[in-house]
Parts: C-alpha cells; structure tokens; sequence
C-alpha cells in the first residue's frame, strides 16, 4: 500500500491499494502497429524501430481476451501497456488524491444538510432548479478536477443521496399538499353550504341549489336539500324539486318520502308545462298552463299534451293540431334577454326564414315540418312527431348496431342530405343525436334549419353549447360551408358507429378543434378489427380535411354505401347456401 511509485526521476501516483489509474492517449489505433510477419519478413525495416520502445503482444481475435477501457471497450492487451507506458514517459497521470474520500464524506454531508434545511423551504420550482444545479455543481465539478487536473474525485454516492432524497422530498410534500387539500375541501364545502343557506333564506332557490351541489350529501344535507325541494314545490317549479328530491335519492331512497314526492312531481310534469328556462334562461312555459286545472295549454294553434325532453332550441313538448287530430312534436326557441330589440327582429326573421326552407324538403328520411310561428315571445316549430329514439345509444362500444345495418342507415341519410343539398340547404349539425330511429327501422334527420339559427344565438351571446366532435375543419375555420361539410359530419358520425370511439377527442375545445383541422383520423380497425377494406375507404374519403377531396356529393357516398352492402348480401347469402349444402 502507499500514494506513489518513483521509477527513477519519475514519481508515479497510485491509489491507496497501489493500483496505477492509467491516462489513456486515445482509442485503439492511437500507436503506431506492424504485422509481426511482415516484421521477420523484412517487409519492414530494422530502422523503423530506431530509438523506439517496441512492445511486442498478440492482438489477432481469439488469441487474447481484449479489455475494457473508457476509450475501447475491446481494446488488446498490448495496446494497454503501449497507453501505460505512454503514461509514465509523458507524466500525464490519473490521480486520485488522499483526500477524495474525506471529500466524498464532506459532499454528502453537504448534501444531506441541504435536502433537510434548504430544499424543503423553498417552492416547487425554485426547488427543481435547485436540484439541477446541484447535479450540474457535482458532475461539473468533478469534471473539471478530472479533465484540467487529472485528478478523480468519486461524486456517486453523492448523486445518489441527492437524487433520492429530492424525490423523497417530492413525494411527502405532495401527501402534505393532498392533506392541505382535502381540509380546504372540507373547509370549502362549509362555506357553500352556508352559502346555500343565505340564498335559500333570501328565496333565491336556483342559487342556493346550485351551491349545495358542491356539497357532500351526509346525514345533514339530507335535511336541508329536502326543504329546499319543498320551497320549490312552493313555487311550482316542480322539475327542480324533483331534481332536489333525486339528488337525495341517489344517496339514500328511503329518505323519508323523497321517492314518492319525486314520482308525483314526475307524474305532473306529464300533464302540465313548467318553465324550466330555454337558451337565454328566461321561463317560457309560466302561464301556459294554470295548475290544478284540467285545460291543456295552447302554443299557438296546439294543445300541448305534455314535455318530451329538450332539444338544440329548447324545450320539446307533445302537441296536437285540434283541426285534424295530429300528433306533433313541438319545438321551441327564445332568445336571450341580452338581444336588442332590433335583433330579436332579425334573428326571428331568420328563423322562420331557416323553418320554411326547411319545410320544403319532403323526403322519407327527412322529419317533416308542419308549421312554424311565435307566441309570447316564444318561437316554435311544430313537425312531425316520431315514435323511436336518436342513434346516441348506438354510439358506445357494447350496444353498436350490426355493420351492415349501420351501412344502409348511413346510406339513407347520405340520400337524405344529397335531396336537401340540391335544394340548396346544409343540415351544418348532422350528429347521431339528430338522427331519428322509428321502431319501423326507418332513419330520418331532425333539426334541418335549426342549426343556422341556434349557432347565430350561441355566437351573439358568446356561448357555445356543447363541443364539436362533428364540426368540419371548414365549419371551425369559420369558412362558407355546402354540402360536403355535411358530408364529414355523416363520416364522423358512420366512424362512431362503428367503432363506438369518435374519431376526434381532445381534453378541452381547442385541443378538439386542432384535431378536426390538422390530425388525420385514426384507422378504425384500431377499434373494431372485423371493417373491411372498403368501408374504411369510404370512412377515409368521407373525412378528408380538403373538402375538395372529399365525396363532391352525398349521392356518391350512399351509392358506394349501397353497392359495398350488396356485395356483402351476396357473400353472406353464397356461405350460407355453402353451410346448407355441407349439412
């Protein structure tokens, strides 16, 4: 043991367990090398080696096991000595020096001080760089010690301790800020309840129950939401009660009699028109029917039998037309109380502008539009009223429709837009929730002039209902559209019935609305792996992002849909004659 070897006026540093730390000058190849057959060959001359240190070692593979060195890592045995020796004559040393270990001690002392006293108190951020400067101080530190002094100084150890600890510290300051969270959570759910209170208290109902949503339902809740559904009640705003009276239910049903009051309140909801609040948020149904009587309300020239549910406009009631007895389906709209007057006027010239165009289209797959008109404020459509359900509950992965049913529903709406588009018309919402299923099977396309106007509202107020999953890239750009933009719509739409996935996702609308407009759509075997080649060129050409190299027109697209199903009747109908013929 010992720090060096003197080989005459030559001091050799060594480690404490008298190991020589060899200074490379370079990988293989470095020094100069002659074949020893050519050597005793005299194919090189004796002169060549004049003056010269001549190291004599086998290098040819098999021979001798190479080494590994931070410069080769095959580098031979003889070369190793060449770079040694080369080494001593030149003085050119690795040295680790005696106190490299008294350092690395220091160094994680230092660090294990900075990781329990500095890191802690400062922020996230400031913390991270901290971190990294640290890691930059020791690796450059070291570094420089190395390359400038040639002197190794181990810094691992340190890293370590500096890399575990720092996480360490990450993660228990994360179980103290979800500590921290969950108290103000608590905290936060207290104040919105008495928040609620005060609102309840001053008879701003829709405000108070707004503020017990954010509140867990406990034993406690129970009793405030059930007498905040009986001030509803009170104020013969039945809906929101009996959406109080669910909210309790959802926790507990045998709450004292929440589940019969709900069924009651449901039950008149039937039979009588409550406002509710359309796009702009003011009550539209008040005064239509007077409760506790047995007259129906009146929208115009229609007795409304009951709510249906709510639409892109607003509320949809069920309708009769006393003059010839016909069922409708009744659709209304008001507009904001925002709008000016003035524009009021012209939007509800456009409306009627958008209803009577759209009355014109008399098509098997179109709904038709029987009248339109406005009363008390409150526009409507009357239309043709359709037994069945929108193909919204086709669009999930464990209830989609058999593909080639979706093939001929796809191809009778594809012929549906086709006959509204040479009339001159542009659907501008074609999504499954639009889309009509009757229990006959037959397809028919709801809301034709609907969408202009409702996008025309949504714009002026500046709200946007919804997120465009089937908005073309041209319809986003805010572009004119015609009718191939409807075209990729119908193409997200077959996509999704396909495949139960929509074929454009984002975490929030703008992240959506990139997707639409610069990412192409994934392949769709992705999600269901029996499509075959044809169907997802259709897919595929349907959602091209140039409308240009989109289907020019929806008559192409449903005849290429009709002839791909035929051919599918035909193979199915050639195996099943082979399967009969094989029994």
């Amino acid at each position: 043991m010992g720090s060096s070897v003197t080989l005459g006026t030559i001091e050799i540093p060594t480690t404490f367990f008298s190991e020589l730390l060899v200074s490379f000058k370079g990988p293989r190849g470095s020094f100069k090398q002659y074949a020893f057959f050519d050597v005793i060959n005299e194919k090189v001359p004796a002169s060549v080696f004049r003056n010269k240190i001549v190291l004599v070692g086998a290098s040819a593979t098999g021979i001798m096991n190479p080494l590994s060195t931070p410069v080769d890592p095959t580098m031979p045995v003889g070369e190793f000595s060449a770079n040694a020796l080369w080494a001593i004559l030149n003085q050119n040393f690795v040295e680790q020096p005696p106190w490299s270990a008294a350092a690395e001690l220091l160094l994680i002392l230092i660090v294990g001080l900075l990781i329990t006293l500095l890191l802690p108190r400062l922020k996230a951020m400031l913390s991270g760089i901290a971190f990294v400067a640290l890691v930059l101080i020791l690796l450059g530190g070291s570094t420089s010690l190395f390359v400038s002094n040639g002197l190794w100084v181990q810094v691992t150890y340190p890293l370590i301790q500096l890399t575990l600890g720092y996480i360490g510290l990450v993660s228990l300051q994360f179980f103290v800020t979800e500590t921290r969270k969950e108290k103000v959570e608590e905290e936060s759910a207290e104040t919105n309840r008495m928040l609620g209170l005060s609102f309840q208290s001053q008879g701003m109902l829709d405000m108070a129950f707004d503020k017990f949503r954010k509140v867990p339902v406990d034993t406690e809740m129970k009793g405030v939401l059930y007498t905040l559904a009986l001030d509803f009640e009170r104020k013969r705003q039945f809906n929101k009660a009996a959406a109080v009276y669910e909210r309790i239910e959802d926790v507990d049903p045998k709450f004292k009699d929440v589940t019969e009051r709900k069924k009651k309140l449901i039950q008149a909801s039937e039979t009588m028109v409550f406002g509710d609040g359309l796009l702009g948020g003011k009550s539209s149904g008040d005064g239509l029917v007077a409760a506790g009587t047995d007259t129906r309300p009146t929208l115009g020239r229609y007795e409304i039998i009951k709510q249906l549910g709510k639409g892109a406009m607003g509320i949809v009631y069920l309708g009769e037309d006393p003059r010839i007895h016909r069922t409708t389906a009744i659709k209304t709209f008001q507009f904001p109380e925002d709008f000016d007057p003035e524009d009021i006027s012209e939007y509800k010239e456009k409306f009627f502008r958008e209803a009577e165009s759209a009355g014109t289209l008399s098509h098997p797959n179109i709904v038709t539009i029987y009248d339109a008109g406005d009363e008390r404020d409150l526009a409507y459509i009357a239309m043709e009223y359709l037994e069945g359900h929108n193909l919204e509950r086709y669009t999930k992965p464990r209830n989609l429709l058999r593909t080639r049913q979706v093939i001929d529903l796809v191809g009778d709406i594809a012929d549906a837009l086709n006959y509204a588009h040479q009339k001159g018309i542009v659907h501008r919402d074609i999504k499954p929730a639009n889309i009509m299923l009757l229990k006959s099977g037959v397809v028919k396309i709801t809301d034709f002039g609907i969408a202009r106007i409702t996008a025309t509202s949504q714009t002026q107020t500046g709200v946007v209902k919804g997120t465009p999953y089937y908005m073309s890239p041209e319809q986003i750009a805010g572009q004119k559209v015609d009718g191939r933009s409807d075209i990729f719509s119908l193409g997200t739409m077959l996509y999704q019935l396909l495949t139960g996935v929509l074929p454009f996702r984002g975490d929030n609308p703008a992240a959506l609305m990139h997707q639409i407009m610069n990412i192409r759509h994934p392949n769709p075997k992705q999600h269901n792996p029996k499509l075959i080649k044809p169907l997802m060129f259709i897919i595929d050409k349907a959602l091209e992002k140039d409308r240009d190299k989109r289907y020019r027109d929806a008559a192409l697209m449903a005849g290429h849909l009709r002839t791909l199903g035929e051919k599918m009747d035909v193979i199915a109908a050639k195996r099943a004659a082979e399967s009969g013929s094989k029994g």
